[in-house]
């Protein structure tokens, strides 16, 4: 059977539609397999549809060459992100000579390219695979960043002395720009992780993912703590080491990385082409039928992907438990340093509350997918992060140890919460355009959040940080609103769907409905 060959009758005589224009092939080897009847819907055998050895095994596999690389990037990713914050209490500020709220315009220029190019990133992602897109993005990302992370010598390169203590803090700016831009891409980790795993498989994989930024904020903390030891070094205050080091590893990884980062499951290598039918298939599976595509952009698709509001749900959910994630990055070590610890003592006391956030998101990323529930899970997290916000809020007078644990229940309900947004979404959209256009806007608008936490924090609000902590609170608040929303929206629509107020949609031309993926009035969604 060839991609392009219609379905073969079973051996008892029986049709299976869906094997028409069949896309379960890889190369010169056809799946699934000829069987001896069409119960499965696709012509796959009882005998492969029970085999669950064969099914773990797989999904081993798959784990193993899909999660650990990505988790590593957006690791990277996230240290970089974290030690800006420790860089800060270590004297960035003063050796840059940034007064009043330049930190915070300098962290503004991390997120504008998120909300500018990360939909171009992720369709250039699908035309040209991700091991060479996010290879190339990240490498770049690791060599302008290296230049970034060491202002003194690209100064000393361009101005004199004096011109470098005038310009050096707006060359950081632009270059925090230029890094983001690459850095964008490696968000993309998110839609390629979406086309690996069943709805009730991914809520687990996508929290360890998401763990990546948790425990950047611990090793950041730790790794900060020891390279400011270097201090003097080679002429280099202690923060310009945190961000050398850092950079000389990223450029390792970026030169690595096209050979380890995995591709979609239809051209993925590390699979047989037999598994990688296997996946798709299972995908399918999980979703009822194979008709629930979007893998061609037209005017029809466009025009669904535009209305839908569960990118808003989703979107929003993300952009509250992002604020509560970058306030810990970029600020985390400043609020404890606050509370009257050193510089040292707060990068230290850090490390703990990142990695509690770290369990507890493994935690309840596990039981969401065991539950087969996402809004419970939401709830949860953002409750959590509103007790601690209102501790933070109003218990000033409270001994620093009450104040230290409220700062493990922000961060902890924030990342309980934050991947089950990301999840949530990608459980309830189909077909590859509409995943990848979802997905970036999702995380495009939620990185407006981070422009949002740079200007809410800033220094003359210390050390209550007042302003900062009540819209943090108050976004985590919305997120519980939008939770019910959006649980209420997807809750009516599967009734609708029930009930056949959609049916009419299948009355479209053939062509339509075979690529207007969950807008098939066939697909359920996820609560």
């Amino acid at each position: 059977m060839t991609e392009t060959a219609t379905a073969k009758d079973s051996d008892d005589g029986h049709f299976c539609p869906h094997l028409e224009n069949s896309t379960f092939e890889r190369g010169a080897v056809a799946f699934p397999p000829e069987s001896e009847s069409c119960d499965s819907g696709l012509g796959i055998s009882s005998a492969w549809l029970s085999d669950k050895t064969f099914e773990r095994r797989l999904l081993w596999k798959v784990d193993m060459h899909v999660i650990p690389w990505l988790f590593l990037l957006y690791l990277c990713a996230f240290i970089d992100r974290v030690n800006i914050g420790n860089a800060k209490i270590e004297g960035l500020e003063d050796d840059l000579r940034m007064t009043g709220n330049e930190y915070n315009i300098a962290l503004v220029a991390f997120f504008i390219p998120y909300i500018l190019c990360e939909f171009p990133s992720n369709i250039i992602m699908r035309k040209v695979t991700p091991s060479t897109w996010l290879s190339v993005i990240i490498f770049f990302w690791s060599v302008s960043g290296f230049v970034k992370r060491t202002p003194s010598w690209l100064a000393v390169a361009l101005f004199s002395a004096y011109w470098k203590q005038v310009y050096c803090r707006q060359v950081y700016v632009l270059l925090s720009f230029i890094v983001l831009q690459a850095e964008i891409g490696v968000q993309g980790c998110i839609y390629v992780i979406s086309t690996y795993y069943k709805r009730y498989e991914l809520q687990t994989r996508m929290t360890v993912f998401f763990c990546a930024s948790v425990i950047a904020g611990a090793f950041g903390g730790l790794l900060a703590y020891a390279l400011t030891k270097m201090d003097g070094l080679g002429n280099m205050a202690g923060w310009r080491w945190i961000f050398v080091v850092e950079g000389i590893v990223t450029t390792v990884i970026g030169a690595l990385s096209k050979f380890m980062v995995p591709d979609f499951p239809d051209t993925a290598k590390f699979l047989t082409p037999e598994e990688s039918n296997w996946i798709q298939y299972r995908i399918n599976e999980d979703e009822t039928s194979a008709e629930y595509k979007m893998d061609r952009l037209d005017k029809h698709s466009l025009r669904i992907i535009l209305h839908d509001p569960k990118t808003i749900f989703g979107s929003l959910l993300f952009f509250g438990t992002v604020c509560t994630g970058y306030s810990g990055s970029f600020f985390m070590p400043t609020i404890i340093q606050q509370m009257g610890y050193s510089a040292a003592g707060a990068q230290v006391r850090t490390i703990p509350i990142f990695l509690v956030a770290t369990v507890f998101s493994v935690v309840f990323g596990i039981l969401s997918d065991k539950l087969n529930n996402r809004w419970i899970i939401s709830l949860v997290g953002a409750g959590v992060a509103m007790v601690g916000y209102s501790i933070l809020l109003g218990g000033y007078n409270l001994a620093i140890g009450v104040r230290y644990f409220a700062c493990f229940l922000v961060v902890s309900g924030g990342y309980i919460a934050q991947p089950v947004a990301v999840a949530w979404l990608a459980n309830n959209v189909s077909g590859h355009y509409k995943r990848s256009f979802s997905s970036a806007v999702q995380v495009g608008f939620g990185n407006v959040s981070g422009i949002v936490v740079s200007f809410i924090f800033e220094n003359k609000t210390a050390p209550r940080y007042i302003p900062g902590f009540s819209v943090a609170m108050a976004l985590m608040g919305m997120v519980g609103i939008v939770t019910i929303l959006f649980a209420l929206y997807l809750h009516h629509e599967n009734k609708k769907r029930d009930r056949g107020d959609y049916d009419y949609r299948l009355q479209l031309p053939q062509e339509q409905i075979d690529n207007i993926g969950d807008y098939h009035p066939d697909f359920r969604f996820v609560l």
